[in-house]
């Protein structure tokens, strides 16, 4: 979570909605009057379901238009939540809305050796930024190169053409390359991989930075293949993976080891938590009920599962990988901030003092 976007609940109600494919639906979310969210393009919200847990999806404009958030929904194969609000909604529903979260985002300063890749839905953030690009750059720096690949399973799931076609009016030196999995007979549309076609038009990516919101796979392929063949340096990879972060229901520990003791402050009172040895913190912390949620899975990439570790136990939580570390950088995190995700519970961290970043008690960091 970002610090200078600080998470809010507040309740939304449905304005507009729109089948943009038989797979996407696109929500408009009313704020009250006079109400002010702010939040940073590329982050995302959680509407609260039915089950009172939330489901996340990105922010896919800009600013509030009009008092309203856009947001992309994929229609999830069995999901309950996805499949009321593409069969259900009506205007005038209202949601609990929690956010913003996420560390995503698309500098507008972006430099000319710039990748950006959609998967799906995935280019709800990618919009978002894109928007906050094309209003801060001169017209100058408009014309700036730019590359945008967005890769869907058929041409309708290319559901906001129109939308992209404006962004490049306003962001000429933007070249956009759709890439579909299954082509049709009259379509001269790339086919495949979207990460294969990105390999396919670059001989050397040492020098660039790629920008990255969809599914695991496709993040994992396009950061390892491209390291591999074009010499990519995955550091230079940001990513929003859109997975769900774990449930705390199903979080049984995975793991025989022995029981490690974590001491978490939350406002008032000092809580004991129960951790085995072998796995994550986060995964511990999931199971008491800690509300972070860890929207990529557990896989270091959002951010949302940020915790602080009291100094004294700073040296032996170990120190942050480098991607972890380019991560806290981009949150603004101060000294002792870590990923729960990536902190590997072992005896050396029994007795461990801690607490979320949103519950922050003024210690020195």
């Amino acid at each position: 979570m970002d610090d200078r976007f600080p998470t809010r609940r507040l309740q939304v109600t449905l304005s507009a909605l729109r089948r943009a494919s038989r797979r996407t639906l696109i929500l408009k979310l009313k704020l009250a009057d006079g109400e002010n969210f702010a939040y940073r393009p590329g982050q995302f919200v959680g509407l609260e379901a039915p089950d009172g847990r939330p489901r996340f999806f990105s922010i896919a404009n800009a600013d509030p238009i009009g008092e309203e958030l856009e947001l992309h929904v994929n229609r999830a194969p069995g999901g309950v939540f996805t499949g009321a609000l593409f069969d259900q909604a009506r205007i005038g529903d209202r949601f609990w809305l929690e956010g913003p979260y996420g560390a995503f985002s698309i500098p507008p300063e972006a430099s000319p050796h710039t990748i950006i890749v959609a998967g799906g839905t995935g280019f709800a953030p990618i919009k978002a930024c894109l928007q906050r690009m094309a209003a801060a750059r001169s017209p100058g720096d408009a014309a700036r190169p730019l590359h945008l690949y967005w890769g869907a399973r058929s041409l309708e799931d290319l559901y906001d053409v129109a939308g992209l076609c404006a962004l490049t009016e306003r962001l000429p030196g933007m070249r956009f390359t759709p890439v579909l999995d299954r082509g049709l007979d009259d379509c001269a549309m790339r086919t495949g991989y979207v990460h294969r076609a990105v390999i396919a038009d670059f001989d050397d990516l040492s020098d660039y930075d790629i920008y990255a919101c969809g599914a695991p796979l496709m993040i994992e392929a396009l950061g390892r293949e491209c390291a591999v063949e074009r010499g990519f340096d995955p550091a230079r990879l940001v990513a929003d993976v859109f997975v769900a972060g774990p449930v705390a229901g199903d979080l049984a520990p995975a793991f025989a080891g022995a029981p490690i003791n974590l001491f978490l402050d939350r406002a008032e009172r000092r809580c004991a938590i129960a951790g085995v040895e072998g796995e994550a913190l986060l995964l511990a912390l999931k199971r008491a009920g800690v509300p972070l949620p860890a929207v990529c899975g557990g896989k270091g990439a959002c951010g949302t599962c940020r915790v602080h570790v009291a100094p004294a136990w700073r040296t032996r939580a170990g120190q942050p990988a480098r991607r972890e570390t380019r991560l806290l950088h981009h949150l603004g995190a101060g000294d002792g901030d870590r990923l729960s995700c990536q902190i590997r519970l072992t005896a050396n961290l029994d007795g461990l003092e801690l607490h979320t970043c949103t519950e922050s008690k003024g210690d020195a960091r």
